[in-house]
């Protein structure tokens, strides 16, 4: 049964100090190989071969993959036809269980989905070459997007022009090529990806190590150029005092074009703060050094949706006098690693209870998805006789719970995560083929986290006087 990544823990999920700090282990490499190929009996051109055989056989097994693929879903169409199931949803549905398979997001189960069908039906010398492993799968997507706009007659004339130089070309080299002939073939297909390319922007934000972040702008290059520019210029004349509002205070050009930009897009003044509320989970221990002795003093904070953040960091952001602070109390296990439910008779989850199944679940809950919570779902829906509360709570995006509507599929509650000691809240996808995947909610300070090696003490050091003051806040 394939199960959420997280999932893939030890038992009880916790490691000891003494084990982190223990002297490096022999390992078999018989046990790291279930297929029994041992390296320590081949000389170095034996291994190397075996590396080379072995990338052919990961093309091979690509090209039988696509042809599966292709296969179960016109199996999956036909069969939603005979059914009269809408034709949209049976391909989101499709993608949805191609992605499962595959143990990626959705997203990317579409990807898979056509770049299958263009290798099948439209591409048969690329496909050759993927099945006798002289390309790897990456190359072949790139062909497929280069000749996505193409007529199939030119794609597939495309396909044969390049058959000859595709062993010897690399994947770039190829997409140059292709995107020339396209051009040769059809130049109205450049325009049209051209225009495809400009309705697909967007922006985007993804963590960066050392508690930094990439805010991605994807647009026109006329656009971006000119933003870059201005941002430069900018940077250049505070560099130069011509602006007295603003001082370099030791910064270089490229530290002042990011806080341009940052200031610029949140619409802050020189000097504002950050007024967007950012949801930072941390422990009382991490945040005031009161609490739980058990517990780290340095235990990682938790922002939501993104990444761990070192406590030290975290205090420094609490810090910034700049900055307007709210604490709100979060109630969790006595091992600190889920948080306990908040029902509400309501019919909609708002208010607190949506916040709890956001803080709870982080990201969508369907394996591999990792997208923003869109939606706060019934398990099991409102109108079969569901009730309101965080045991039957989902977070999903809008594409997987559209996804779970479709006939055929199951969302079951396995475990609350509701019962002392019991296991964490965890639902089971079933799809309409019968495949069947495990979400278990995660920590509140996210995966990786793991409870203290030693039992909590009952009675907590009694700290400054300022730590007694917040505490005695924080048990009111």
């Amino acid at each position: 049964m394939p199960l959420h990544p997280a999932q893939a823990r030890p038992a009880g999920g916790e490691v000891a100090a003494e084990d982190v700090a223990a002297d490096p282990v022999e390992l078999d490499p018989a046990e790291l190989d279930p297929a029994g190929l041992n390296p320590a009996g081949l000389d170095p051109t034996q291994l190397l071969g075996a590396i080379e055989e072995l990338e052919r056989l990961k093309a091979a097994c690509a090209g039988a993959q696509a042809r599966l693929t292709v296969a179960f879903a016109d199996a999956r169409f036909v069969r939603a036809r005979e059914r009269g199931e809408d034709e949209a949803s049976t391909r989101r549905a499709v993608g949805a269980e191609v992605a499962l398979a595959r143990r990626e997001s959705p997203h990317r189960g579409d990807r898979q989905l056509g770049l299958a069908r263009a290798l099948v039906q439209e591409l048969p010398e690329t496909m050759r070459a993927l099945t006798a492993g002289d390309i790897g799968e990456w190359a072949a997507t790139v062909i497929a997007a280069e000749t996505a706009t193409l007529a199939v007659q030119d794609r597939r004339w495309v396909d044969r022009r390049l058959g000859p130089d595709l062993g010897h070309l690399s994947p770039r080299q190829l997409g140059r090529a292709a995107r020339r002939v396209a051009a040769e073939l059809d130049a109205a297909s450049v325009v049209r990806r051209m225009e495809r390319a400009v309705a697909g922007r967007t922006v985007s934000v993804r963590p960066a190590p050392d508690g930094m972040a990439y805010l991605t702008v994807l647009g026109p290059l006329p656009e971006a150029i000119g933003a870059y520019a201005a941002l430069r210029a900018h940077a250049g004349s505070v560099l130069g005092g011509q602006r007295p509002d603003e001082l370099p205070e030791g910064r270089g050009r490229g530290a002042i074009m990011a806080d341009t930009a940052l200031r610029l897009l949140s619409g802050r003044a020189v000097g504002k703060p950050q007024s967007v509320e950012v949801q930072l989970v941390m422990t009382d221990r991490s945040l005031l050094g009161v609490g739980d002795p058990a517990r780290s003093a340095d235990e990682p904070a938790y922002l939501l949706g993104m990444a761990s953040v070192p406590a030290a960091l975290a205090r420094g952001w609490l810090r910034d006098g700049r900055a307007r602070v709210f604490l709100r109390r979060l109630y969790t296990r006595p091992d600190g690693r889920d948080l306990v439910a908040l029902d509400s008779r309501r019919r909609r989850f708002g208010g607190g209870l949506r916040r709890m199944l956001v803080l709870r679940d982080q990201t969508c809950r369907t394996p591999w998805c990792d997208a923003p919570v869109v939606d706060a779902d019934h398990v099991e829906r409102h109108a079969d006789g569901g009730p309101t509360g965080v045991a039957n709570s989902a977070g999903l995006c809008r594409r997987c719970n559209l996804t779970k509507e479709t006939p055929g599929w199951r969302v079951d509650v396995v475990h609350t995560g509701l019962d002392p000691g019991g296991p964490s809240h965890t639902i089971e996808i079933t799809t309409a083929t019968g495949l069947t995947a495990r979400s278990q909610a995660p920590p509140v300070l996210g995966w990786g986290w793991s409870p203290p090696t030693f039992e909590p003490s009952q009675a907590p050091d009694d700290g400054s006087p300022l730590e007694r003051w917040l505490s005695s806040f924080l048990a009111a």
